[in-house]
């Protein structure tokens, strides 16, 4: 399957294999490794993570696939080259069993002391009720209706921070171009809402607002 056909909590934190024409030039192998594999690779070994709230590929190793077998040429432990989901949109892409991160261990452990996990954050990826609202590069971003009395309803994208007890918070990244007793940076409350048959996620003005530090 293609990247874009596939969720990004299906890839987060696998190993996966990319593979598409014109991946391996998408990036500068001395970038990658010491010392730039002389025979063709036509693929990448990843590890998929968020990484300051972009979903990325980071790369473990080089490979050479072909129909009978993957040749792995082991990218540099000291370089840190990733590709963002946006650049690989149009990639293969196969998640590997556990077996295949055995060679990477302490590497995917370099990668997660490096992005420590919020819990609170990690919670807000699991609820399937945003993955609707979600932007497909950035996870953790999901859009919401904001309503006053006097103006139409506006679209703002918020990134998710905390949930309690089906009352989310998160942090206005756009300014609002309608009075809506918020700006961009703040945390503001939000939740799913059911409009006809359609669920929404809208800003909750009524629950206590604090601006982001």
């Amino acid at each position: 399957m293609k990247v874009e056909e596939i969720f990004f909590r299906d890839m987060y934190k696998q190993i996966c294999l990319l593979t598409s024409p014109g991946l391996v030039e998408k990036i500068n192998l001395r970038d990658a490794f010491d010392f730039p594999p002389e025979e063709k690779m036509n693929g990448f070994l990843t590890y998929a993570y968020i990484d300051e709230e972009t979903f990325v590929f980071e790369i473990l190793a080089g490979i050479q696939l072909n129909s009978t077998h993957i040749k792995n040429f082991v990218a540099s432990y000291k370089k840190s080259v990733k590709l963002k989901r946006s650049q690989v949109e149009d990639a293969e892409l196969k998640i590997l069993t556990a077996e295949y991160s055995l060679p990477f261990r302490d590497r995917i452990e370099m990668i997660n002391d490096r992005i420590p996990a919020d819990p609170d954050k990690e919670q807000t990826r699991l609820i399937k009720n945003l993955d609707a609202f979600r932007h497909p590069h950035y996870p953790d971003d999901v859009v919401v209706y904001f309503f006053n009395a006097e103006d139409k309803p506006e679209l703002l994208w918020v990134r998710c921070v905390s949930i309690d007890e089906n009352i989310l918070t998160g942090e206005l990244l756009n300014e609002p171009t309608k009075n809506f007793g918020c700006h961009a940076g703040d945390l503001i409350k939000f939740g799913v809402a059911q409009i006809g048959e359609q669920n929404i996620l809208i800003h909750l003005p009524t629950i206590k607002e604090k601006s982001f530090a």
